[in-house]
């Protein structure tokens, strides 16, 4: 991965930096903040095949994690329409029911409701 190469690259070279820093003589609360600022200078000039390519792979992980997330709305999606069309279907394949139900009511020779 890149991004773990450039970062352990970066790492590396403040740990050179403060080292020097350390090796010349230098103490104090400043000397780790002077040997980041030493480190983020070169690691700009330095590392930046290391750096594009990073970035590049980081462009395409949210780019691959957003095509991702399209999909599993599409699919939620989807699912939504499938379940609204089988409910409707059910709901049309429920019985009618009417509401006499009594059976003294009078019926015609071929067993519908006389009226």
């Amino acid at each position: 991965m890149p991004v773990v190469t450039y970062s352990l690259l970066r790492l590396a070279l403040f740990g050179a930096a403060l080292g020097l820093l350390l090796l010349v003589g230098a103490r104090g609360w400043l000397v780790p903040l002077v040997a980041a600022v030493i480190a983020f200078g070169l690691s700009y000039v330095i590392f930046a095949r290391q750096r594009d390519a990073a970035g590049a792979w980081m462009a395409e992980r949210a780019a691959h994690r957003q095509r991702r997330s399209r999909l599993a709305q599409a699919v939620e999606q989807d699912e939504a329409e499938e379940d609204a069309v089988a409910e409707r279907l059910r709901r049309q394949q429920r019985p009618t029911t009417t509401t006499d139900t009594s059976t003294d009511a009078p019926t015609d020779a071929d067993g519908t409701r006389a009226l």
